[in-house]
């Protein structure tokens, strides 16, 4: 994907300054926009509000697997009996019992399925598997911005109030959300089914909450990965659902009893959907920033002068 942008691109991602939000004084409403979609790849989630927590050593918790001596070439540890696992718990390496045999290290060690970003008809792009995964395979963790209540609501309103077709928001706990609409990994191209394939799990990472998703059946190569949104509706209406599966609950974000009194919302197709631009291996530069921070309603609104279109 490109790793620089146009000047004609970064001028259709200018939101006329005119244009206020009624909903918060922070937020901008934008018309909706046909430039592409602008997001830069991360490889962990971003905190805005606080620092990453440092896990005490009193804190780790220490799984009771068998040691596994450095003379033992072919044991491997910390396998489904393994008590941090059942506990979705990742160990911490220079405490863990198997040492550098523990496979329960996933998310530390970003062990994830290979993943390619692909049009999935009317629903727009979507997460497919390369190679195939099997039932209970790790798939990617769901990485982002993590946002405190505060913010969360003040973007979720500007989403709505600017028309945006799609949310990335995930709901990690302790009033906690991780938003991957404009910083985000692969994870946030997966679409929702009423009968999907994976489910998120929650874990405990190093001290830290985190999301991931996992296979609930084994899938195909080159087959589409899902799972059920189950999501707090934004706006009036539910979004029509566009799963096409047998048991099609025809909405996401409310159920069919709920759709009767609220018609769902029927999408365009997305067909034609520009492909979103993937920002990677930059540095935050000012311009960029910018140009991230129109995309949740903040900062300047003004046109880039000439000599900041270079990211």
């Amino acid at each position: 994907m490109p790793q620089e942008l146009s000047d004609a691109e970064i001028d259709e991602n200018n939101t006329p300054a005119d244009a206020q939000s009624a909903l918060s004084p922070r937020a901008t409403k934008a018309p909706l926009a046909s430039h592409p979609p602008v997001w830069q790849l991360i490889a962990e989630k971003i905190y805005t509000h606080r620092p990453r927590r440092v896990q005490e050593e009193d804190d780790i918790m220490i799984c009771q697997c068998k040691h596994i001596w450095p003379s033992d070439t072919t044991s491997i540890g910390c396998g489904e009996h393994c008590l941090n696992r059942m506990l979705n718990i990742e160990c911490v390496a220079e405490y863990c019992p198997c040492g550098d045999r523990c496979t329960n290290q996933q998310f530390t060690k970003r062990e994830y399925a290979a993943l390619d970003v692909l049009r999935a008809g009317a629903k727009g792009f979507g997460l497919f598997t390369r190679d195939g995964v099997r039932a209970g395979q790790f798939i990617v963790e769901y990485v982002g911005e993590v946002l405190e209540e505060d913010e969360y609501q003040r973007r979720k309103e500007y989403y709505i109030a600017s028309n945006q077709r799609h949310y990335y928001f995930m709901n990690i706990g302790n009033g906690e959300v991780i938003d991957a609409c404009r910083r985000g990994g692969q994870g946030r191209f997966i679409n929702h089914s009423c009968d999907p394939n994976c489910e998120t799990q929650k874990w405990l990472v190093e001290g830290e909450l985190s999301i991931g998703l996992f296979a609930i059946k084994d899938v195909p190569p080159g087959g589409e990965l899902t799972f059920d949104y189950n999501f707090e509706r934004y706006g009036d209406k539910p979004m029509a659902c566009l799963c096409g599966s047998a048991n099609c609950r025809g909405v996401i974000g409310g159920t069919q009893e709920t759709a009767v009194l609220a018609p769902p919302v029927v999408v365009p197709e997305y067909e034609d959907d520009p492909e979103p631009i993937m920002v990677s291996g930059v540095k935050a530069t000012p311009t960029l920033e910018r140009l991230l921070d129109r995309i949740v309603g903040v900062g300047s609104h003004a046109g880039l002068t000439s000599g900041e279109r270079s990211l």
